[in-house]
């Protein structure tokens, strides 16, 4: 739900009273299912507003609601910034911000300072997370919280952070956070389990959201969209599985069964891939190819030995009497 929409829905719906879902869809350039979709996230983040379907049918604000901007609740303003994204996202938080008095309007400057959205694209496919509530919470409850994190190799972690801020980017959503005194940035594709902990967030005084994002994406961009893997997956099944858990890695559309993986190197390319075994081949670059090889060899040369001695003890088992 883009949040410049959003307040043009609301303004289009004071000055208009009722209007059909189609001359909204005509005036906001969308569909008439995207309508009754922002309507609907309206409704959730607490706007009373009212659809009514069918040939009479039309949408409006309930009677009595104040529907100029300054009759957003903190709450209905906070419902509104951490479920909107697009391009002009920061604009309307502007106006937003500048438009609500009092505690509203510190509400908004605290959303600012803990919500980010970039719009600038990676080119990833959108990813959501079953801990994206409990991460919001945090973060805007200035609470240290618990993660367990699947890292790039695939393994799994657990960390005790302190959340500073959110940012969304290319529909993907990320955390920033301190550990232990280092500056961390989480995917929330990646967070396997998280809890709130009973204590405070130990967060920098003056801290700048924008400007670290600043700091921390132009490293990340250095090494994470310049190594790319091709993957061969022949089995339905396995491609459902490689696609769900290679998340964010994922380069636009697979097509017959090729994947597109990107990495920060060669080395987590090959530890994450060789978690999947014989189920994917890596078709390019070929030196990956080898790095598995390599991989491979020394697994068998660790258990060859095993493999060898069972066999052995199932030659040398008695057969079955015949009967």
């Amino acid at each position: 739900m883009r949040a410049d929409r959003v307040l043009a829905l609301l303004l289009l719906l004071q000055a208009r009273g009722r209007v059909t879902a189609s001359e909204l869809a005509d005036r906001l350039e969308v569909s008439r299912r995207t309508v009754y979709r922002d309507v609907d996230a309206l409704s959730t983040a607490g706007v009373p507003v009212r659809a009514d379907r069918g040939p009479n049918g039309g949408i409006e604000l309930m009677a009595g609601w104040r529907t100029d901007l300054t009759g957003l609740t903190a709450t209905e303003v906070e419902a509104l910034f951490t479920s909107a994204a697009g391009p002009q996202f920061e604009s309307a938080m502007g106006k937003l911000a500048a438009a609500l008095p009092g505690e509203g309007g510190r509400r908004a400057g605290r959303i600012r300072e803990r919500l980010l959205v970039d719009s600038a694209g990676w080119g990833r496919r959108s990813q959501s997370s079953p801990h994206l509530r409990m991460v919001q919470d945090a973060v805007f409850g200035d609470r240290r919280l618990h993660i367990e994190y699947r890292r790039a190799e695939a393994q799994v972690v657990s960390r005790d952070v302190d959340p500073l801020g959110l940012i969304i980017k290319a529909g993907v959503w990320y955390l920033m956070a301190d550990v232990d005194g280092e500056r961390r940035l989480f995917r929330l594709s990646r967070i396997e389990a998280a809890h709130a902990l009973d204590e405070p967030t130990r967060r920098p005084r003056r801290f700048d959201l924008a400007k670290a994002w600043r700091e921390q994406s132009s490293r990340w961009d250095s090494g994470r969209t310049g190594y790319e893997v091709v993957l061969k997956v022949a089995n339905a099944d396995d491609l459902a599985l490689v696609l769900r858990v290679s998340g964010d890695r994922v380069i636009g559309r697979p097509r017959d069964g090729i994947v597109r993986l990107t990495f920060p190197a060669k080395e987590p390319a090959a530890a994450f891939v060789s978690s999947f075994g014989s189920m994917v081949e890596v078709t390019e670059p070929h030196e990956v190819r080898l790095e598995l090889a390599r991989r491979g060899a020394e697994l068998v040369r660790l258990y060859g030995r095993e493999g060898n001695r069972v066999k052995n003890n199932k030659a040398g088992r008695p057969g079955r009497p015949a009967s």
